[in-house]
């Protein structure tokens, strides 16, 4: 009897860690969550304009041995509820040795997105995005073009625009609601 009760405690401790979620590693391919933290930090305040800091932030990285990314997720999401205005999370895929960042976007909370959506015409969508290449220096500014733009109907709240240099590709996504760039990532 004694057996069963010790095989159905380790049962349900083996269960009990299994429900539990699982925690960010602290090191991904020689990238700390603390170096990751401030790489990302850094980007959000050089490309968006916007002073975001990781002290009331949970850092978590992704291994990108089991995703489909390049680089080293990281994610800085706010420990406290968010307010209109606030930056709620902010992401970045970094590349570990180099340390350049290869993506990055925020989660800005807004007013409400869907109304501002319809007085944003599509010409503005794409010269906001077309405007942060530039003004980023992401491609190569006399050459690059418009690939194709994702459907104005979807049900996503950003608005994706898709360059090419001849060289690089990138995607630039664009918060109609917020009126500015949220988003890029090079392909």
């Amino acid at each position: 009897m004694k057996k069963f009760a010790w095989l159905g405690t380790a049962l349900l401790v083996f269960l009990l860690m299994g429900c539990s979620s699982s925690s960010s590693p602290d090191t991904v391919q020689g990238l700390g969550k603390e170096e990751a933290g401030q790489i990302a930090t850094a980007a959000v305040r050089q490309y968006y304009q916007v002073d975001v800091d990781t002290t009331d932030r949970e850092i978590t990285l992704e291994d990108p041995a089991n995703s489909v990314y390049r680089g080293v997720p990281v994610h800085a999401i706010l420990k406290r509820e968010p307010v209109n205005g606030d930056v709620h999370g902010f992401h970045a895929i970094i590349e570990p040795r180099s340390k350049q960042i290869l993506s990055l976007s925020i989660d800005v909370i807004g007013i409400n997105g869907e109304i501002a959506t319809k007085t944003m015409t599509e010409a503005d969508l794409e010269k906001t995005a077309s405007d942060f290449i530039r003004s980023k220096n992401l491609l190569a500014a006399n050459s690059f073009q418009l690939v194709k733009a994702s459907d104005a109907h979807s049900n996503d709240a950003k608005r994706y625009f898709y360059y090419t240099d001849g060289l690089n590709d990138v995607a630039i996504g664009v918060d109609p609601g917020l009126k500015q760039v949220v988003t890029f990532t090079y392909d």
